[in-house]
């Protein structure tokens, strides 16, 4: 009789443990049936509870407010309000929740930009899928524990960002700064994450996009190859896109997979794609390609900074300056704009810093000097130089620019480990074969 009461109340406690540690959830769902589905994928699983069913905007502020609960799925179908402005309004309540919103098919631009404002923490695609689902309330949770719990974690250089990176004119070093900006934030963020899930490139030019060949990737699929038949993008299309870099980096490649100038990408692909970085990777960099196109517009008014690479030459600074001049008048706040000052010859040092300032009518967040034959290189090559001559003049240039984005570059996966994934030896003698900078080519397929 002991044994039994004791065994009886051993279970209890378990049960009532499980309980409060479960992950309490709330569904807001005016038809049911994504109410439903959720309930199906979590049947079954102690570490989940759903602590209230919503079937308008009014019951779901109010079950908000009284049950507390660590995740708040909305559908955009809410009636008589609809799920985004639900979202908003809980948003002015300051509940320690994370939201999710589901909607029934693609995200447009409005709904993308009222999700950013409303801090809505993903975007769940119908039809709901299980492990999607169940990924998206995890990462919610985790996201707002870990701001409950660390504080300074949600500080400007932990915050998600998308870093636009943009140039006048064609020949600038666009892409040189995209590929290697982002293998060193991916290095100096390794030790905070490892793993990855840090640093994604997104290239959007798809005519004429290069970013895969700097880092010798071959990538399967493109969002070009996508664009035909999609109205937009969601999570798993994006992944199944995605190509993993040993650098840390991930790429999302736009390189033309048909004729030139066939494909082009669409407004609404390009908002859902880059609502699907960030709210999986801390930093999303964007080469952007030709400038003044739709898909460069939208790109550089989604992004958080814009960095505008300039050729220094005389030409590329007043065809810069006229950059510049159109992005103000468009109402880009000037503190969004830094200019990069990329060395394209050598006698680009004749021109200062001061000089280029003063032409451009804006300040120079960095200067990336002339490196003889490094940079050729390591461009025809695939094998970004910050990672095979991190303590180059040229590869210092991009750190400090990364640091002037609030990236802590002290920190880091050690030189030689990441060599050692790339199997290119050391930084003394990776590049010792019959000219000063070659290296052993290593295709990745």
């Amino acid at each position: 009789m002991l044994i039994f009461t004791f065994v009886c109340s051993f279970e209890e406690w378990s049960k009532n443990n499980v309980a409060s540690q479960a992950i309490k959830i709330l569904i807001a769902d005016s038809e049911g049936s994504a109410c439903d589905r959720i309930c199906s994928f979590l049947t079954g699983d102690p570490t989940y509870q759903v602590v209230g069913r919503a079937v308008n905007a009014d019951e779901c502020m109010s079950l908000a407010l009284i049950k507390r609960p660590d995740v708040i799925l909305v559908h955009n179908g809410l009636k008589p309000t609809s799920g985004i402005e639900v979202c908003e309004q809980l948003a002015l309540q300051n509940l320690d929740s994370a939201t999710l919103l589901v909607v029934a098919q693609a995200m447009d631009e409005n709904l993308f930009r009222r999700m950013m404002a409303a801090g809505v923490s993903e975007l769940l695609v119908a039809p709901l899928q299980k492990n999607r689902t169940m990924d998206a309330i995890r990462n919610g949770f985790d996201k707002k524990a870990s701001q409950r719990h660390g504080g300074a974690a949600t500080s400007s250089e932990e915050s998600r960002r998308i870093i636009a990176v943009t140039g006048a004119r064609g020949g600038c070093g666009r892409t040189m700064v995209a590929v290697n900006l982002s293998c060193a934030i991916a290095r100096a963020t390794e030790r905070d994450s490892p793993g990855g899930n840090n640093v994604v490139l997104a290239d959007v030019n798809v005519r004429a996009g290069d970013a895969a060949t700097f880092l010798d990737i071959r990538p399967q699929r493109t969002l070009a190859d996508v664009t035909v038949s999609a109205s937009g993008v969601d999570r798993e299309m994006i992944e199944s896109l995605l190509e993993n870099h040993a650098s840390g980096v991930t790429l999302l490649s736009a390189s033309a997979s048909e004729p030139y100038g066939r494909q082009e990408l669409t407004r609404g692909i390009i908002v859902s794609a880059l609502a699907v970085l960030r709210s999986r990777f801390k930093y999303t960099l964007v080469d952007v390609g030709v400038t003044g196109t739709e898909v460069s517009n939208v790109t550089l008014d989604f992004c958080d900074t814009i960095l505008m690479v300039v050729g220094m030459d005389l030409a590329r600074l007043r065809a810069a300056r006229l950059y510049v001049a159109h992005l103000l008048e468009a109402n880009f706040p000037r503190e969004k704009i830094q200019v990069v000052l990329n060395d394209i010859q050598p006698e680009s040092k004749s021109i200062s810093t001061s000089q280029a300032e003063s032409i451009l009518e804006a300040t120079v967040a960095a200067r990336v000097p002339n490196e003889g034959r490094l940079v050729p290189a390591s461009i025809n090559l695939g094998q970004p130089f910050v990672l095979t001559h991190p303590s180059s003049p040229v590869s210092q240039a991009i750190n400090d620019l990364a640091a002037r984005l609030g990236v802590d570059v002290g920190k880091g996966s050690s030189f030689k480990g990441l060599l050692k994934r790339l199997h290119w030896g050391g930084e003394t003698n990776a590049w010792t074969a019959q000219t000063p900078y070659a290296v052993p080519h290593k295709g990745t397929g």
